[in-house]
């Protein structure tokens, strides 16, 4: 059967425990109680190293609160204090892979909190509920700070992981839905729980599971696990969301299961090959941690809410997960795995949102997130924009291909192989709009057949 096994250390960078403190009343009104804010310096700012990608979150016009996974491994608490040394170590490299998609299109707010520790959920669902209330009420109040002194009627987005997306959904059924929040929710991205559809149908009946890439207003949920594993039961009984009907949190173990394809972001059951896969980034292994984007790697399909991949198992040099989780269980690896098509989804969405609003206060550059072209062969590419006029830019075009400013055609002949990640800009008198475009130039097989 599943369990959870407790261990030490998750990952290499976790480091001594300290001793258990009280820590009742956080002062969320100070910068120690957040793991990431845009004044402060964090892993929330970082990018793949030789990505191409760029943190800008100082021009954003959006922000993302987001919610960390357990990472708490204490045994004789079943809260774990916020100062707690290797937990604050293991959020920060939660942090550093599953918030950062988000800093191309967002100010990243992150609060640290009594999380209930790993072992609460080793237990019955009646010892699960003051651990997981008392976490839950350091997140609403975080929440509540954020809304009053940080939103300012901002679009935002909603992201947690496993625990962080426990709480999460509560979120959205106690403190979001039916409020003004709602109307600027751009949408929430919560993996790593089994989330049932029931909530849905009745204290988020505004608030729809998201099944296409454009939709807004709505929760993109998934799971990650290997083609052909098995055990969705074990791991439903260890997992828990919040029924408002009862009040209490219970498992969803046998429940109808919303779920979303994280590579073409529909609920359907159509499979994605891995050529459609726009990237996954190294997790859990010091060498290649958060190194590169490596795009391709897995086909995926949605199953009984559940998303699983292919080829497996994954590289063991690139992704590992301290060994807490049974093998062909992903669950450490949710947002890594698609951290280029989330970054990427987030800005269409986004895009979508603000079109939908009427909030496009200046220039919104309309693109793909990833186009390929063939190296040496003519290539043309027109950018799309709303509100204009605006004068387009483009940094980081390979050789061959230039952009023409007042029409925003991209076109030439590509002479550099690879992925570039191309930042393009669009200026115009009041604002200005960055937006980032994926250019796989492969090479020209029938040039090599030849």
């Amino acid at each position: 059967m599943l369990r959870v096994r407790r261990v030490v250390a998750l990952f290499t960078v976790m480091i001594a425990f300290a001793p258990p403190i009280a820590a009742s009343d956080i002062d969320y009104g100070s910068s120690d109680a957040w793991l990431a804010r845009p004044e402060i310096e964090s892993a929330a700012s970082l990018t793949p190293a030789d990505s191409d990608y760029r943190n800008m979150q100082a021009i954003a016009r959006a922000d993302v609160f987001y919610l960390h996974p357990t990472t708490g491994m204490k045994s004789a608490t079943d809260n774990v204090p916020v100062d707690d040394p290797q937990a604050r170590a293991t959020a920060h490299v939660m942090l550093m892979t599953q918030a950062t998609p988000f800093n191309g299109v967002a100010r990243v707010y992150a609060p640290h909190y009594r999380q209930a520790a790993l072992h609460v959920f080793d237990g019955n669902e009646t010892a699960l509920q003051g651990p997981m209330n008392r976490a839950y009420e350091d997140i609403r109040r975080a929440f509540a700070y954020y809304a009053e002194h940080d939103n300012h009627d901002r679009p935002f987005f909603l992201v947690g992981h496993s625990q962080g997306s426990n709480h999460g959904l509560r979120l959205l059924i106690e403190e979001i839905s039916g409020t003004p929040l709602a109307d600027r929710l751009v949408a929430a991205y919560l993996p790593g729980m089994p989330t049932p559809r029931a909530p849905f149908d009745t204290h988020l009946a505004t608030i729809a599971p998201c099944t296409t890439p454009m939709q807004t207003g709505c929760v993109a949920a998934w799971g990650v696990f290997a083609e052909g594993y098995r055990d969705f039961g074990d791991w439903e009984a260890v997992n828990h969301f919040w029924d408002a009907n009862v009040g209490r949190w219970r498992s969803a173990r046998g429940m109808s299961l919303v779920s979303v394809n994280p590579v073409n972001w529909r609920e359907d059951d159509a499979p994605t090959l891995p050529a459609a896969h726009l990237g996954a980034v190294p997790f859990g292994v010091t060498q290649s941690h958060f190194s590169r984007v490596m795009p391709h790697l897995v086909g995926a399909r949605t199953v009984n809410g559940y998303t699983l991949v292919s080829p497996t198992p994954l590289p063991a040099d690139l992704f590992y997960d301290g060994g807490v989780f049974d093998e062909g269980n992903y669950h450490v690896f949710d947002i890594a795995l698609f951290w280029a098509d989330l970054r990427a989804n987030a800005r269409n969405r986004f895009v979508a949102f603000l079109a939908a609003q009427g909030q496009a206060a200046g220039p919104l550059i309309i693109a793909p997130a990833a186009v390929t072209a063939i190296a040496g062969r003519p290539f043309r590419l027109t950018l799309g924009l709303r509100n204009g006029p605006a004068a387009f830019n483009a940094e980081g075009l390979p050789a061959g291909l230039s952009l023409e400013s007042d029409t925003g055609e991209i076109s030439g002949s590509p002479r550099t192989m690879g992925r570039h990640v191309v930042t393009l800009t669009a200026i115009a008198q009041t604002a200005t709009d960055i937006a980032e475009l994926v250019l796989l130039i492969e090479a020209d097989s029938h040039h090599q057949r030849d």
